[in-house]
């Protein structure tokens, strides 16, 4: 049984994911009775994604036409990995085709996609050595990502765990030790806007539980670091959030004025067997039963209720898609044999059945039909007394939309 503020979420979704529309159909000039009106979802405007690393390093093929298979009926969104260390292991030596190929399969699919991530400070190559010039070698490192891939992704993140930066120590982090974090913000922003004015810039951060968190982000703000979102990463493999946890970090995040994407969520179908170790390259042992499989599936249906109710958010994607492959965690969606679990299958009830809003509709006496819409893009096609026509409507949500709007009205004369 869901609690009181999953209950409460549901009805919030209502008012703040949705608009009405109303389709008036004329003929001659006269309003035309009994009219069909059919609206048929094209696209849902809120952002639903995961990662999708895996596709292409399948050794066999018909794997990766799997992983599409699934991925593309559940998704309109991902992220691609740019990790300095992972990305140019060696100077000047990058790791292509793979993120090309990523960024050619996401636009074959129609999936916006972002890059991730440009200035981080736990990826530092081994190359990178005590006395190098950091700031000169991002400044090479995020020029030659935005001159390669000028207009192809849909989002970047500037810059990436940011509180956390002490916790390491390499050339790197020691760098935006001495140069200071926001400066370090500032700077990539300058970078990336010198070449792509228009990209959209966010900033996203696991340590989001805590006033360092909150001060950074009025610290940014201050400094006018022009950011469009904040990414509120949240990775339960042992620390469940609970749902009081949630409503309050959403809260306390949008205050500052920013949109909320939710970058890498993961829930397990396990437990985690000892401490669990979050270090590059950890491989954790977890104990998983078909139990956990379903307490999976019920847990995100209800994190995802709650995000998606927030009026501040506008994306939600998963980390990873496929089990084990980050921290040897069975955090996917689908199994290593890439069927789909539980967890798959609720997500696709909740996105394309729960928050869709397709509709079948006759108009009144007044040669007008209405229905209370999920904001996206809707193929609108209507038909009557031999007459045919059909367009695309889009409900575009602003940001931080709370409900009010008055409906969009759409004139259709046959």
């Amino acid at each position: 049984m869901s609690s009181q503020l999953v209950r409460e979420a549901r009805q919030r979704i209502e008012r703040v994911r949705k608009q009405g529309l109303k389709v008036r159909v004329f003929r001659d000039g006269q309003p035309v009775e009994g009219a069909r009106v059919r609206l048929t979802t094209l696209e849902s405007q809120y952002l639903f994604g995961a990662v999708c690393y895996h596709y292409g390093l399948f050794k066999d093929k018909s794997k990766d036409e799997r992983f599409t298979e699934l991925f593309t009926p559940l998704m309109n969104y991902t992220m691609m990995p740019v990790h300095w260390d992972w990305y140019e292991p060696r100077r000047h030596e990058y790791n292509e085709p793979y993120v090309g190929n990523l960024v050619d399969w996401a636009h074959r699919h129609n999936i916006k996609s972002k890059m991730h991530a440009l200035i981080w400070h736990e990826c530092c190559p081994k190359w990178v050595q005590p006395g190098m010039d950091i700031k000169a070698l991002y400044e090479e490192r995020v020029n030659y990502l935005m001159q390669r891939y000028t207009g192809q992704f849909d989002f970047y993140d500037l810059i990436n765990e940011s509180t956390v930066s002490e916790r390491f120590d390499n050339p790197v982090s020691r760098w935006m030790k001495e140069f200071g974090q926001v400066n370090v913000a500032r700077f990539g922003e300058r970078l990336v806007r010198a070449i792509e004015p228009r990209a959209k810039l966010i900033y996203g951060e696991w340590n989001v539980h805590g006033q360092e968190y909150l001060d950074f982000l009025r610290d940014l703000r201050e400094a006018g670091v022009g950011l469009d979102y904040i990414g509120l990463q949240s990775h339960q493999h042992r620390d469940i959030w609970t749902q009081e946890e949630t409503l309050r970090v959403m809260d306390e995040a949008a205050a500052y004025g920013w949109p909320i994407h939710f970058p890498e969520v993961s829930v397990c179908s396990g437990k985690p067997v000892g401490e669990m170790s979050y270090l590059p390259g950890a491989k954790n042992k977890f104990t998983e039963t078909e139990e956990d499989l379903h307490w999976q599936a019920d847990f995100t249906k209800d994190f995802y209720t709650l995000v998606f109710s927030h009026p501040a958010t506008e994306a939600i994607s998963w980390f990873d898609f496929v089990d084990h492959r980050w921290l040897g965690a069975p955090a996917g969606l689908i199994n290593d044999d890439l069927q789909p679990k539980p967890v798959y299958r609720t997500l696709m009830e909740l996105i394309h059945n729960d928050w869709r809003s397709d509709a079948e509709l006759r108009t009144g006496t007044d040669g007008s039909a209405a229905r209370r819409l999920f904001f996206g893009s809707y193929q609108l096609e209507v038909e009557a007394e031999g007459a045919r026509q059909s367009r695309t409507v889009n409900l575009v949500r602003p940001s931080f939309y709370d409900g009010g709007a008055e409906d969009l009205v759409v004139r259709v004369d046959l």
